[in-house]
């Protein structure tokens, strides 16, 4: 634990005790008592005796001397504190769960659970960043605001499922709707996540018109088509023969997304034909979109003469007792 000195130019008198024991010692009372005793050993045991307190008392008076000199120093103990400050990125997830999110080409699971599961690892891979959940099929919804709060986004992720009663694909209003959760944020950093594997179908706002607004206010956009080209299997629920899959050819507006992107200022769309190839992906955004840390060390005092002065006080207690009842009064 490091130790300075409030005061450095007291510790000058750190000479004072070495002074006064030579003082003590070399020049006051060089002449010895004469004692009229007639018997030797007596003599000699009375010496002994005295010989002790005259060094005692001088060696306990340095002492004070030497704690009252630090004291006045103010000796503070240290304690270094590490400032931490980030500069962090708030991100909304953009997440199309229109009907044919349902198709199986992810095998073994569908587009929809393969996007939330790459969607948690990347949550859990930032822990400084601020995230928000908004999904869209016919129109968009915000599930989660932009928060810290991981926990919750994460739970909010792990129920997002299809909205069964729409099968038309909103992708300017669900990014409009990103836009607008971000238009506020004081992050340095702001981005979209748009997962879509359709073409925007319905809707007040077109994408491009989004993407326009998304650039007018600094959000960067970074669109993923998921999804594979040609029929896929889909899952088809028979009253009679329970769930059966059909080949569907679910339409993939990639130049539409390559364009939002180009846009906002990302380059150019990625496409992810199952989940490997989706999770590359995120990757690479996590790569691309680092959250900056500064860090400042600083020390922490903590002020620490009490307790010399304490200690001071008490060799002078000592010193005082003592020679109230140990002492002996010998002649000078």
């Amino acid at each position: 634990m490091p130790i300075s000195f409030y005061h450095p130019w007291a510790l000058l008198g750190l000479v004072l005790p070495i002074l006064y024991l030579g003082w003590e010692f070399r020049f006051r009372n060089k002449n010895q008592a004469v004692l009229p005793f007639s018997k030797v050993s007596q003599l000699r045991k009375l010496r002994a005796n005295n010989r002790f307190w005259r060094y005692f008392f001088p060696v306990l008076r340095a002492l004070v001397i030497l704690l009252i000199v630090i004291a006045i120093s103010r000796p503070r103990w240290g304690k270094e504190v590490r400032i931490i400050s980030q500069s962090g990125v708030d991100i909304v997830l953009a997440i199309d769960v229109s009907g044919s999110m349902k198709a199986v080409d992810f095998q073994p699971e569908n587009r929809l659970v393969s996007a939330k599961k790459v969607a948690r690892d990347f949550i859990r891979k930032r822990p400084e960043d601020r995230f928000g959940i908004v999904t869209f099929a016919e129109y968009a919804l915000t599930l989660c605001p932009v928060t810290f709060d991981h926990h919750q986004v994460l739970t909010v992720l792990e129920k997002l499922n299809f909205n069964e009663d729409q099968s038309a694909t909103a992708i300017g209003m669900g990014l409009a709707k990103a836009v607008s959760r971000l238009k506020d944020s004081p992050a340095s950093s702001r981005i979209v996540i748009l997962i879509s594997d359709g073409a925007n179908n319905t809707g007040e706002i077109d994408p491009l018109s989004s993407a326009e607004m998304a650039k007018q206010l600094g959000i960067k956009v970074y669109a993923i088509g998921v999804g594979t080209t040609g029929p896929v299997d889909f899952p088809i629920e028979d009253p009679f023969f329970g769930t059966r899959y059909q080949k569907l050819l679910i339409e993939l507006d990639m130049p539409t997304l390559n364009k939002i992107a180009e846009i906002t200022g990302t380059g150019k769309a990625a496409l992810a034909g199952d989940t490997e190839q989706l999770s590359a992906v995120m990757n690479e955004i996590d790569r691309m979109e680092k959250t900056e840390h500064k860090i400042q060390a600083r020390k922490k005092w903590k002020e620490s003469f009490l307790y010399f002065l304490w200690a001071a006080f008490l060799l002078l207690a000592l010193e005082i007792l003592t020679g109230l009842f140990f002492n002996p009064i010998l002649p000078e």
